[in-house]
């Protein structure tokens, strides 16, 4: 990890502490926090450390959050809450399955066709069901999507907007469609 996570321990936000670091992006850290309202753990979203000065990454967050209020969708995951901070976070619900990535590099098992077939469906429904409300994913990738219990999530929104002139270089690049 380039830059040092919050520690064990600490409030990421009023009623909400860390019990571990998931994850490092390019702009965001991802922990396993304790929700006291919730009474139970989830998963929280915000900028890195080093980021918690930049505009740019708070207000993509925070447009993430605007976008996933409003989802309600099997194969989405949920939001439950924005804090707008500083530093802003997203509280999310908790996945206990594995990514694709994970699946693919592990290389665990090999997935049965049926399984495939199944994850596939939930993409595509939830695809549609985001396109049905003018948001395009444009970082659809297997690290993106979680499988648990047999049902496939989507996760991260950070990059996705509605239909129209995409960011030059949005997205991952062995995962782009050609017209981005």
């Amino acid at each position: 990890m380039d830059h040092p996570p919050r520690p064990v321990g600490d409030i990421l936000a009023p009623g909400y502490s860390i019990l571990g670091h998931l994850h490092q992006s390019n702009n965001y850290d991802v922990y396993d926090v304790f929700s006291e309202e919730r009474a139970c753990r989830c998963i929280a979203k915000t900028p890195r450390q080093d980021l918690l000065e930049s505009e740019d990454v708070a207000s993509r967050l925070l447009r993430e959050g605007g976008l996933l209020e409003g989802l309600t969708h099997p194969h989405v995951a949920r939001l439950y809450g924005v804090v707008e901070g500083p530093p802003p976070v997203l509280i999310l619900e908790t996945l206990t399955g594995e990514t694709l990535a994970h699946l693919i590099d592990a290389s665990l098992r090999r997935l049965p066709i049926r399984e495939i077939s199944h994850l596939g469906l939930h993409l595509c429904s939830a695809i549609h069901y985001l396109h049905g409300r003018g948001i395009l994913h444009l970082d659809l990738k297997p690290s993106n999507i979680v499988s648990e219990r047999g049902m496939a999530k989507i996760l991260d929104l950070s990059i996705a907007q509605p239909p129209g002139p995409a960011r030059k270089g949005a997205g991952t690049t062995q995962y782009m469609a050609p017209e981005q």
